[in-house]
């Protein structure tokens, strides 16, 4: 496409609503950082204002207007976005990688002693549902509810229902910490000295659980994939792989196969000529390439890369915008690769990376299942005795204030259960 139309690329979102894709590295970052030309705020989206776009719309969920910290700009932005920050800034490094290992932990017992599983589905896209299920206070109901709405968003299944079933849940949680505050990212949100409304608590928990999920679950695949190509890995040598060591790995994995791929959009508040006689009228959305920009870059300054450990790729965004929580989710990423690597010795890709299929959306590229093999390993936790199911707790080896369970109940809770379920359309 760069060929045809150079790195300011127009697309066609859907059949008759039309956009502009920018694939290069030095013009996504300006762009980004020009607030007064170009804006987040989708009520400028002039396909959308004018009625163009179809009210049942899969792109809707994903771009449509909100009053969240990613559609607006100026002093509401920075509003939404301080009360994110201070939120997310409550939840302390240590419990961040204490409920992340134990929730990885836990998802690895249900498969370990088979010598084989699917590591997207069974691990990498359960894990950071189950950790933000827990940082965000959400009742076991809730949970279920809210983690099937989001899941079918991002696959374009029902959009405009799964958005209004997500909301509702998220609503129901929010109505319940005004009764109940705990010590989670919910009622700190409420609390906050912003003063949000509860609809404006009920955006940005939708952007914060959008923004932590999926990617996140991508990049845990990207990088244990990236992992097992490594000879130091599939050379049986996993566990030496030091924190720096995989640091840089997830660094790489951010430059060469970023979790999102062409999102969110910027809209320009006048026309923009192109300098080829072409020019982006005002309000047409321009989707930011970050996998097409970091690429490119890649390509060009491959002598320098070689050199140093660059660390400026715009997997999280550029600007004002730039995620708030990419260090937490870089975290993730990080602990569920090595707890995988360390759990399963002899982990290896079950096909040849060639024979893996591939699902394609707008937003990401991810493979349908990650079929891995490894050899069989003990549970790190017995199975329970009757009377005794586990229940997630702050603690991986609390084992007390169980819940009655039902026969042959698993280890984990009956959310991580569903989610097997879900994630494997069964």
């Amino acid at each position: 496409m760069r060929a045809d139309h150079g790195p300011v690329i127009p697309v066609e979102l859907e059949p008759g609503v039309h956009g502009w894709l920018v694939t290069d590295y030095s013009t996504l970052i300006s762009w980004s950082r020009d607030t007064t030309v170009f804006t987040h705020d989708a009520r400028l989206w002039r396909d959308f204002t004018e009625g163009r776009v179809h009210p049942d719309s899969p792109l809707l969920p994903m771009m449509a207007p909100r009053a969240n910290a990613l559609f607006v700009d100026g002093t509401e932005h920075q509003r939404y976005r301080r009360a994110i920050t201070d939120s997310l800034g409550a939840v302390s490094t240590a419990r961040l990688c204490r409920i992340t290992g134990m929730y990885a932990d836990r998802l690895i017992d249900e498969f370990c002693g088979r010598g084989g599983a699917d590591v997207l589905n069974e691990y990498a896209r359960m894990l950071p549902l189950l950790v933000m299920n827990d940082l965000f206070g959400f009742d076991e109901d809730q949970g279920l509810r809210f983690v099937t709405a989001m899941r079918n968003l991002w696959l374009g299944v029902d959009a405009e229902k799964s958005n209004a079933d997500a909301e509702r849940a998220l609503s129901e949680v929010v109505s319940d910490k005004h009764r109940a505050p705990g010590d989670d990212l919910t009622s700190r949100l409420i609390q906050h000295r912003a003063g949000l409304s509860d609809e404006e608590v009920i955006m940005q928990l939708l952007l914060v659980v959008a923004a932590a999920n999926e990617p996140t679950s991508n990049l845990i695949n990207a990088a244990v994939r990236s992992a097992l190509a490594d000879p130091a890995v599939t050379g049986g040598d996993a566990v030496s792989l030091s924190d720096a060591a995989l640091n840089d790995l997830v660094d790489q994995v951010l430059w060469e196969d970023p979790p999102i791929t062409n999102y969110p959009a910027i809209y320009p508040r006048v026309d923009i000529p192109l300098g080829d006689g072409r020019v982006i009228e005002a309000g047409s959305p321009i989707l930011l390439g970050f996998a097409a920009a970091n690429h490119f870059f890649l390509q060009d300054n491959a002598e320098q890369m070689a050199e140093s450990s660059n660390r400026a790729h715009v997997a999280w965004g550029a600007g004002p915008h730039r995620c708030p929580a990419r260090d937490e989710a870089t975290s993730i990423a990080i602990i569920a690769t090595r707890t995988l690597l360390a759990r399963l010795p002899g982990l290896r890709l079950a096909v040849p990376p060639e024979e893996l299929r591939w699902h394609l959306t707008g937003l990401s590229w991810i493979p349908v299942e990650l079929p891995v093999l490894f050899s069989p390993q003990s549970p790190l936790l017995p199975m329970p005795v009757e009377g005794t199911p586990w229940r997630p707790s702050d603690s991986p080896l609390e084992t007390s204030e169980r819940k009655q369970p039902t026969s042959g109940t698993s280890p984990l809770s009956s959310l991580s259960n569903f989610l097997v379920r879900l994630l494997r359309g069964s």
